[in-house]
Parts: C-alpha cells; structure tokens; sequence
C-alpha cells in the first residue's frame, strides 16, 4: 500500500516536472512558439523546416509581426507578446491571436 502512494506520487511529480519543461522550452524564444503552434495545427514536418523572420515594417496597433518563409503553412503574419510567467522569473512568449494575420 504504502509503496503504491509513493508510486503514484513520483509519477504525477514527474509528469508536471515534464509538462513545466516541455512549457518553458516552447515559449522560450519567438520562433519556438511560432513553430509549436504549426506543430499542433498539423504541420509536423514543415513547422521544423520553415524559416521564421521578423517582418520589416511593425504593425501599429499590435508591434512587430513575424512572417513564415513557407506561405503555404499557418497564418500570414503572427503577432507575438511576452509576460513573465513562474513566479515572474521567466519570459514566457505567447502568439496573440487577435493580432495574427489569416490562415
């Protein structure tokens, strides 16, 4: 019984432990975030292999907007704001989706 809890335990330990380093490595730069978000729209293959730049003229309502190479995938544009997140340590990166061009 008592080794069961302690098994149960280590398992939900380390399924949150992976789950918080799977999240802190996603949304850690610009470019992880935008090509996760391909990643989870289907685009498993392209999301790895398209370049990701910064578009030259920032929007002005939502700032600097970020474009695939690859037109063929995702959104036309992505608007990309920061927070800080655990505990206001980290710069946790996000996609805006109001800000985010078609798709």
């Amino acid at each position: 019984m008592k080794n069961k809890i302690i098994r149960v335990l280590l398992t939900c330990i380390i399924v949150i432990g992976l789950y918080i380093g799977f999240d802190i490595f996603t949304h850690s730069t610009i470019e992880r975030v935008i090509r996760r978000d391909l990643f989870f729209q289907g685009y498993i293959i392209k999301a790895f292999k398209t370049e990701i730049s910064k578009r030259a003229i920032p929007d002005s309502q939502y700032g600097d907007m970020y474009i695939c190479r690859n037109p063929a995938i995702g959104p036309d544009s992505y608007a990309v704001d920061s927070k800080y997140k655990y505990f206001g340590m980290l710069k946790y990166w996000y996609i805006n989706p109001y800000g985010s061009g078609g798709g």
